[in-house]
């Protein structure tokens, strides 16, 4: 598919100003992908996940309408309520479609936005973000992934998921590693956080998340974790997920693998102050 010209043929119908500037954003960056893809040789070409953080709901439902499925987000508290005032949003436009059919609404329904959680994530936050979330790119501990299968297992019960969470390991990319532990799990815990997911009753293990170290060049980091990658294939085959790469260093994640690109700024702009 041409994504870049989808989103400018789309942004040449847009209903509002912010809807055809999202487009636009959206296709020049799917320009850039498109160009990063081609330069790097790849014969696949990574998701798209665009971060709406401090960006309203109703920027969402703009970016739902013009295709974009999947949406990243750093913060529960935003997270959790974003996803149900966008819920809320939807369908409401949908029950006042007159010209929407049953199967149409049925249809958009099962097409509704998959949540990527990608932030710092607290063990006690668990409960809430496996009610919306579709991944959690950001699992660094076991105490943590324990407690996202225990709240998965109980939200299926309830009937509040229908499918295990992908669930991908967020790996530490700085070098030499400092002792902070705020940048993920160390590569060397790589595996046995793998084996955990892998084994829980209603987690999915997808795969690898990394941000590039502040102050460096971001090749050498994404090339260890393209390494890492591959790894971490060797023992869970399905587990192939690269989430890697933002506004600033996209085409260097597409150049080692990344199979997931999260991007906030060049599609929604720069961030509200808070």
């Amino acid at each position: 598919m041409d994504f870049t010209t989808a989103f400018r043929s789309a942004a040449e119908n847009a209903a509002d100003a912010r809807s055809r500037e999202l487009a636009l954003n959206l296709a020049t960056v799917h320009e850039r992908i498109d160009q990063a893809v081609s330069r790097a040789g790849r014969a696949d070409r990574p998701e798209l996940v665009v971060v709406s953080k401090y960006f309203p709901a109703e920027d969402v439902q703009r970016l739902y309408e013009l295709g974009v499925r999947d949406i990243g987000e750093n913060k529960d508290q935003e997270a959790g309520a974003k996803a149900a005032a966008v819920a809320t949003l939807l369908a409401e436009s949908r029950n006042s479609s007159s010209a929407a059919s049953d199967s149409q609404r049925a249809e958009l329904s099962q097409n509704a936005p998959r949540w990527h959680f990608i932030g710092q994530l607290q063990t006690n936050k668990a409960k809430s973000v496996v009610r919306y979330a579709h991944s959690v790119h950001s699992a660094d501990r076991p105490k943590l992934i324990r407690a996202l299968d225990t709240a998965a297992v109980r939200a299926t019960a309830e009937g509040m998921r229908s499918n295990p969470l992908e669930v991908l390991i967020q790996v530490d990319m700085r070098s030499p590693l400092p002792e902070d532990h705020r940048g993920g799990a160390a590569p060397s815990e790589m595996l046995s956080l793998a084996e955990l997911i892998a084994s829980a009753e209603q987690l999915r293990l997808g795969g690898l998340m990394a941000v590039a170290p502040l102050g460096e060049a971001p090749a050498p980091a994404f090339d260890r974790l393209k390494q890492l990658s591959q790894l971490l294939a060797e023992e869970h085959p399905e587990a192939t997920a690269i989430s890697a790469g933002m506004s600033q260093d996209l085409e260097a994640a597409v150049s080692y693998g990344a199979t997931r690109l999260r991007i906030g700024r060049d599609v929604l702009g720069e961030r509200p102050r808070r």
